[in-house]
């Protein structure tokens, strides 16, 4: 109601049944949206009545509540804390509500009306009004591993096509509500269809023998998967292939959210890299989100925004195993996660190196394998599979005090069984 009235040139109604006006003014003002002034100036109408005399009113041609909001040109009705109406006539509440429906069309108002349903069954929950309206949104706050998730359905809207499923929301101080899309929502089909496409170019990773490994580096737009155990020298990798970027006058992107910006300068600087000279340069970006209160949509949404502002042409997430405890125990989840964040790449041509904590050999392949099937023909092959478990065997030695190497692979899956140098 208040952007219409300030943003559209759109004034407007609010009725009141149980929440005093004083106090509807007062909590506005907790998002800076000044209703008296909107009052004073005539572009809002705050009434505060019962629902029957509602009811009566906009039954009636002569209605004083339409003659206000006729008054200042009103063009939106928001009513708030509505029930299921009784017809004054003993018939059905639909037909009551239908009646309301029409009353407000007459008057061209577009309508906003809010009902508070206790029940957890949205099935049981449905009132008669939701078969009436073109629009029906539907708000949900449940518990989600001790943190609290909003969301929001569109559940139908008639006449044009909607987003369907469930989508998280906040509610932010001098804002409002924002709205993040489910982050395994469709996008665009340029994004369905993005794929390292060009079979010439290499990203070059900046580290000395590996380029050669890899017969010159990654596909442009690839994805790349740097598996090893803690303290393998997994993030030293990130960190060079972002220098390496720098030096050629790449921009990279890099996303943590195991440790904080500080942390991760100090190792930077500890190899010789002044990474905080490349982020002063925009030649660099490091973002860094504490995994603790975790939202995988609005997580998703602030990735697609730094990369729209920032068009980095290589991204570094250090790392995936973190994004795999925070999610909990939904591998579905952590999935749908990876796929986008794997078509968002693909679509803007970046080149990506994922780093990930060593997992079994089923988990790894079953989280990834289904992740990026939509996207590329993965096919881990033999040779890898023996890799991971002499990789375990010798990981299990160091546990036991036997001190060997400790190797780290890079898996590419842009190129399965491609011109990889092996051994």
């Amino acid at each position: 109601m208040y952007r219409g009235a300030r943003q559209f040139n759109e004034p407007g109604v609010i009725v009141l049944f149980e929440v005093a006006p004083d106090k509807l003014i007062r909590d506005a003002a907790l998002f800076r949206w000044d209703l008296r002034e909107l009052e004073r100036e005539r572009r809002l109408k705050i009434i505060f009545t019962t629902r029957q005399v509602f009811q009566q009113e906009l039954q009636q041609a002569d209605s004083p509540l339409l003659a206000e909001a006729a008054e200042i040109g009103a063009r939106r009705i928001f009513v708030d804390g509505l029930i299921q109406l009784p017809d004054s006539n003993g018939g059905d509440s639909r037909e009551a509500f239908h009646l309301l429906a029409e009353g407000l069309h007459r008057e061209n108002l577009t309508a906003m009306l809010a009902l508070e349903s206790t029940s957890v069954d949205t099935a049981a929950a449905r009132a008669p009004e939701e078969f009436v309206a073109d629009t029906l949104l539907r708000l949900s706050i449940e518990p989600v591993q001790r943190a609290v998730l909003r969301s929001v359905e569109v559940v139908k809207s008639r006449g044009h096509e909607y987003a369907l499923g469930r989508h998280s929301f906040r509610i932010v101080n001098g804002q409002g509500l924002d709205v993040y899309r489910r982050v395994q929502a469709p996008r665009s089909l340029q994004r369905e269809r993005g794929a390292a496409f060009d079979p010439t170019s290499r990203v070059a990773t900046g580290i000395p023998g590996l380029d050669e490994l890899l017969n010159g580096g990654y596909y442009v737009a690839s994805t790349t998967l740097v598996v090893g155990t803690s303290g393998a020298g997994k993030s030293v990798m990130a960190l060079q292939f972002v220098a390496e970027g720098a030096r050629r006058g790449e921009r990279s992107l890099m996303i943590t959210l195991d440790e904080p910006p500080a942390q991760v300068l100090r190792n930077a600087q500890s190899i010789g890299i002044d990474l905080q000279s490349l982020i002063d340069r925009r030649l660099a970006h490091l973002w860094y989100e504490p995994p603790q209160e975790f939202e995988i949509d609005h997580h998703f949404a602030q990735i697609e925004a730094i990369v729209e502002d920032f068009k980095p042409q290589r991204v570094v997430i250090d790392s995936l195993s973190t994004y795999g405890s925070s999610l909990g125990a939904s591998e579905r989840s952590f999935r749908d996660f990876f796929h986008a964040i794997v078509a968002l790449m693909k679509e803007r041509q970046i080149t990506a190196v994922y780093n990930i904590i060593l997992m079994n050999w089923v988990e790894l392949g079953n989280t990834f394998r289904h992740a990026v099937v939509p996207l590329i023909p993965l096919r881990l092959s033999a040779w890898f599979k023996s890799r991971i478990s002499a990789l375990a065997e010798v990981a299990e030695a160091h546990r036991r005090g036997r001190r060997q190497w400790v190797p780290m692979y890079a898996v590419n899956l842009a190129c399965p069984g491609g011109p990889i140098r092996r051994g």
